[in-house]
């Protein structure tokens, strides 16, 4: 017992290492502004038509500190989906947005299913978590991510360990928290997540291209 404790000991003293060089070695990062706003570049994406946009109110843009969002629904034939990007250009804001697992039961939403699903995007992979929200006579099917730079992250716990490595490896911090909503009261649960994968597979890839813009890394 003695020695598997000793072990135990070790690794932790390791990982406590390798932690503090990412923190107090990682080099100078860069903040990359954007010459385009969101709302012009996913105006429409891939045959899904944009609405007109939803301003937030001052209040809210000011409480959770966005550098630029996107509010907007999106239409294709008689499929609908509601897209919200929260965006920002440091890593000083990560603790802005609250897991909406958390949130959403706050507003009055009752989380009946709740699970983490990747999706193979081009040469991506996106981590995400899918649930369903219901409230009176609204049911949801929501979609969500926390993107920090070229990674996503289903919970906010991976979301500040990728900020890090994300850091350290490429000196950026953009990030976002991304979430699409599928209504449910006149399809099935396979229906609406049908279709919010769908929106998704079609938004990734310029939303990620957006995110990497400037970038060096970016070919």
């Amino acid at each position: 017992m003695g020695q598997v404790k000793q072990i135990k000991i070790t690794i932790l003293i390791v990982c406590l290492i390798v932690v503090s060089v990412f923190v107090y070695m990682q080099p100078s990062s860069k903040i990359v502004k954007k010459e385009i706003s969101l709302n012009n570049v996913l105006y429409n994406i891939n045959g899904w038509r944009g609405g007109s946009p939803v301003s937030l109110d001052k209040r809210i843009v000011g409480m959770l500190q966005l550098d630029d969002y996107v509010n907007r629904h999106y239409f294709k034939g008689d499929k609908k989906v509601m897209l919200y990007i929260g965006y920002y250009l440091s890593s000083n804001k990560l603790g802005v947005v609250h897991d909406p697992l958390v949130c959403y039961p706050g507003q009055g939403w009752r989380i009946s299913q709740s699970d983490t699903k990747k999706l193979r995007i081009e040469e991506h992979d996106v981590h995400l978590t899918r649930m369903i929200v219901k409230k009176g006579n609204q049911s949801q099917l929501v979609l969500y991510w926390f993107q920090v730079f070229d990674k996503t992250s289903p919970d906010t716990f991976r979301q500040k360990l990728y900020s890090l490595f994300v850091k350290f490896l490429n000196g950026r911090e953009d990030n976002a928290f991304v979430r699409v909503i599928v209504p449910v009261e006149e399809r099935s649960i396979h229906e609406a997540s049908r279709i919010g994968v769908e929106f998704v597979e079609e938004l990734f890839p310029r939303f990620l291209e957006y995110v990497k813009e400037n970038s060096e890394t970016n070919e």
